[in-house]
């Protein structure tokens, strides 16, 4: 594709594998430097990275067949913009332009094609492959993928539906995801508060097409077009758009969702079209999660995706509410695929429906459960909170519990304030250790080595209720506006 061969890439990997030989036999635990990340996690210093961030190619796309064959570091705007040329896209596309391939296998990534394909999952050996999903790179090291692709218009048609409370959201939403005759490839919901959400949907549609004339136009990847979650909100009650598939797909990449808003109340700036304009290149996905690790300000705020039945996401976001108050919200529909095994689900987590043998709905899976997977809701809760060590593992273990109460998971990208004891009760270790023995991975540092928010003993309840212990340096970064300052440099310089 870019002139870079199918030997050169197992020249790299040969490479690749030398190194991860020297681990194995030495037994010295390594985590897998990416060379960029869409993760919040803290990371230990001290811990020996393999370094695979030139494993960055894609080898081919096919177009009879429908699959690309890409190394784990492609990013998914990259991989669009090859693929849409030739009406072609991922089943799945992640919402930020800078997730790779790899990320998406590996950490549980869904969007709004997830209603129908479930989580961003291009794999194909039924045991390893499908074991690696949403495991955090714990079992190997991935170094190249076939992913599946699917018929693509060059634009998407958006209708805007606008409802006037949270349980309305939630039984429209489901109802549509469950409808054998739903008209729509996209979906997904933002829910501004108690009161109002918007229910969006996209269909894919030729520049051809007869509907395509007299429709407005949008988009949402320049520096003057309007942030996604802006724009949706003001929009009259079934408002149709035209938007190129590319703008939609990561519609939600300029300002981070509404992440920008953290940016922009920091120095005091007003949300408008002008300013918005003047600080683009610093409010991109890429730029803020940049900037958050430069600093690791990701622990003054919860940064969490959550998933959780459609039974009990009305209470979840009751919850919120009352708890956090954290607005808006991002309800994207996940449809859990059935494994080659037969159960519905996701690798190892425990779930009611994990052991399900039969479609037929049940009093723990009402109508839900289905030939077609178990609908759930992902909720993205994204929103500053007291920054105060305490204050954030209060908050934090009230969500983890809440949870657990209410059926849900966690995407595992953020940081997590479980016990280890809490967070295996979810998971079927056994299995997952026997997995790791059948390919000699257990020299890597396992799911909860990964997810941990620090090194230090999290059963430990008054570790953070001692006072911080700053460096200088962290002091400095404290004090308005260097902090903002230093994250600003790093973003543009480093």
């Amino acid at each position: 594709m870019d002139g870079y061969t199918l030997e050169e890439h197992g020249s790299a990997v040969r490479e690749v594998a030398a190194k991860v030989l020297q681990f194995h036999l030495a037994q010295v635990p390594f985590r897998i430097n990416h060379g960029s990340t869409n993760s919040t996690r803290r990371r230990e210093p001290e811990t020996p990275e393999l370094c695979i961030a030139h494993l960055n190619h894609i080898l081919d796309i096919d177009v009879s067949t429908q699959t690309a064959i890409v190394e784990p570091n492609v990013p998914l705007d990259a991989l669009v913009s090859r693929c849409l040329p030739r009406g072609l896209m991922p089943l799945v596309v992640m919402e930020f332009p800078g997730i790779t391939v790899g990320g998406g296998l590996s950490g549980a990534s869904g969007e709004s094609t997830g209603w129908r394909e479930g989580l961003f999952d291009c794999s194909i050996n039924h045991d390893l492959f499908d074991g690696a999903r949403c495991t955090l790179g714990t079992l190997g090291v991935i170094t190249l993928l076939k992913v599946r692709l699917t018929a693509a218009g060059d634009a998407v048609k958006l209708i805007h539906r606008h409802t006037k409370s949270v349980n309305e959201t939630i039984e429209l939403l489901a109802k549509m995801c469950n409808d054998d005759k739903a008209a729509f490839d996209f979906i997904e919901a933002l829910q501004y508060n108690m009161e109002h959400g918007v229910i969006i949907t996209g269909k894919h549609l030729a520049s051809t097409a007869a509907e395509f004339k007299g429709l407005p136009r949008q988009r949402f990847d320049r520096a003057t077009d309007p942030w996604f979650y802006m724009h949706a909100e003001s929009t009259p009650e079934g408002f149709t758009e035209i938007v190129p598939t590319q703008s939609y797909l990561f519609r939600h990449d300029r300002g981070a969702f509404w992440s920008g808003e953290v940016f922009l109340k920091y120095y005091k700036l007003p949300n408008n079209r002008f300013v918005r304009w003047l600080i683009n290149p610093l409010t991109t996905a890429r730029a803020i999660y940049r900037a958050m690790l430069a600093t690791n300000t990701a622990d003054g705020a919860v940064i969490q995706d959550l998933l959780l039945p459609v039974e009990t996401s009305e209470a979840f976001v009751d919850y919120v509410d009352k708890e956090l108050n954290i607005w808006p919200l991002w309800i994207c529909p996940i449809r859990k695929k059935r494994t080659r095994e037969g159960i519905v689900g996701w690798p190892f987590y425990k779930t009611e429906s994990s052991t399900a043998t039969t479609t037929e709905p049940n009093a723990t899976n009402p109508a839900h459960l289905n030939p077609k997977g178990d609908l759930t809701f992902n909720f993205g809760v994204w929103g500053p909170t007291d920054p105060t060590p305490a204050a954030v593992r209060k908050t934090n273990r009230n969500l983890e519990q809440k949870l657990r109460e209410l059926r849900g998971m966690k995407v595992p990208y953020a940081a997590n304030f479980y016990t280890e004891e809490e967070f295996w009760a979810q998971y079927d270790r056994p299995k997952y250790e026997q997995l790791r023995k059948k390919w000699h991975a257990e020299a890597l540092p396992n799911m909860y080595d990964k997810v941990r928010r620090k090194k230090q003993d999290v059963d430990n309840d008054a570790a953070d209720k001692e006072p911080e212990k700053l460096t200088f340096a962290d002091k400095i970064l404290r004090v308005w506006p260097i902090g903002g300052l230093y994250q600003t440099y790093c973003v543009v310089f480093r």
